[in-house]
């Protein structure tokens, strides 16, 4: 992995990870030669964890975007909708065609069937394709083997949680001040979102000396409203928001230059 400079060049089938304002995602895709549409009508069946935390990531990242959630579960449609500012909650069952139209399915631009059952999420997006050809459907699936029946079914993607889980639960358990944790390459490396504090070894250190391993990369700084790519001169500072690609093992490293106590 290497911190492109303003003269690389990328080639033909080059992978390239980009920090970019949520406001800016549809013209940075166009500039990579990708034009799809930011979908901005959301309906995510299923208010478990996952359907969850992903419309409340929604709410924050893209104020745009609208989103309801079917939740069959009286209790959990309840907790969830005091817990979502924006998100509309309808309690129900998402192979209820009524509830579907009550969702207003019509206008909806993407559905994620993120239900805890792999059949109801595969019959989910069977039904919306029914209903209307022109939905983007992404349908969460444990079993492996269901991964055959997505095309003859014509559903857009299949969500595999053991590629999220890493993440999920690295956001919860870190010790320090590790905000946010995205898996990519299959888990194999994390993208890290962490703040500097007083306890940090990185305080006013140059990121040369640093001594950080090579499967550890800074990519990008967030100083109050600056964005900067930091240089091998860069010196850290409290507060410094950093983003960064660590290898899964080296994860350990990165909790310990973020972490609050040495405990």
């Amino acid at each position: 992995f290497n911190i492109m400079k303003k003269n690389d060049k990328l080639k033909h089938k080059d992978k390239a990870y980009v920090l970019v304002n949520s406001n800016k995602m549809e013209e940075t895709l166009k500039v990579f030669g990708h034009n799809e549409k930011i979908s901005n009508k959301i309906l995510i069946i299923g208010g478990g964890n996952i359907g969850f935390n992903l419309a409340k990531n929604i709410e924050q990242s893209f104020e745009s975007a609208r989103v309801k959630i079917i939740e069959k579960d009286k209790n959990r449609a309840e907790f969830i909708a005091n817990h979502l500012n924006d998100t509309i909650v309808i309690n129900g069952n998402g192979l209820d065609e009524d509830v579907l139209n009550e969702a207003n399915l019509a206008e909806v631009e993407t559905v994620l069937a993120l239900t805890n059952d792999d059949e109801d999420n595969l019959m989910v997006s069977v039904l919306v394709e029914k209903f209307s050809k022109d939905k983007r459907t992404m349908a969460l699936i444990n079993k492996p083997n269901y991964s055959l029946l997505q095309s003859s079914l014509k559903i857009d993607d299949l969500i595999d949680p053991r590629m999220n889980t890493v993440s999920s639960i690295l956001k919860h358990v870190h010790k320090g001040t590790i905000e946010n944790a995205y898996t990519i390459l299959n888990g194999e490396y994390e993208v890290i979102e962490a703040d500097i504090i007083e306890t940090s070894e990185l305080i006013n250190k140059e990121l040369k000396n640093s001594d950080l391993p090579d499967e550890i990369r800074v990519g990008a700084i967030l100083r109050d409203d600056l964005f900067i790519i930091p240089t091998s001169s860069y010196i850290f500072k409290k507060n410094d928001t950093v983003v960064l690609l660590a290898k899964r093992d080296q994860l350990p490293v990165v909790e310990n230059l973020f972490r609050i106590s040495s405990i």
